[in-house]
């Protein structure tokens, strides 16, 4: 199966210099898997029970995409999330994970990083 040759920018955490990266085909057990294409979702303001929902559909359109979701979450201009924002990051998690997908959370700001450590979610909601 010949690469992929569609190219996205993903941000790399901390804000490093983004990189390009491509779909590639890798062996398995079970053979060829193809991985998808990052999707990179970025969501500035506030995280919260009014706009929580956008990112939800978001993800959902993003998950409904590919059957290998590889999803970074872009979350460096996020200036506020409460209950409902984490719920929906916890959504995303679950349903990536169940399609055997990846989810990175990227450029997390310090009051949403401490939202997931006072939750004690940093298992779920990888932290970079």
């Amino acid at each position: 199966m010949p690469e992929a040759t569609r190219r996205e920018w993903f941000w790399m955490p901390q804000g490093a210099v983004p990189a390009p990266v491509r779909s590639r085909t890798e062996s398995a057990a079970g053979g060829a898997v193809t991985l998808e294409p990052w999707r990179v979702l970025r969501f500035r303001g506030e995280l919260d029970c009014a706009r929580a929902g956008s990112l939800r559909r978001a993800v959902d359109a993003a998950l409904a995409a590919g059957e290998r979701p590889r999803i970074a979450l872009d979350l460096g201009e996020v200036s506020f999330c409460d209950s409902y924002g984490l719920s929906v990051l916890v959504h995303a998690a679950k349903k990536v994970r169940e399609r055997g997908g990846t989810l990175l959370l990227a450029r997390v700001t310090p009051q949403v990083r401490m939202l997931i450590e006072r939750c004690g979610l940093e298992r779920l909601l990888v932290l970079p």
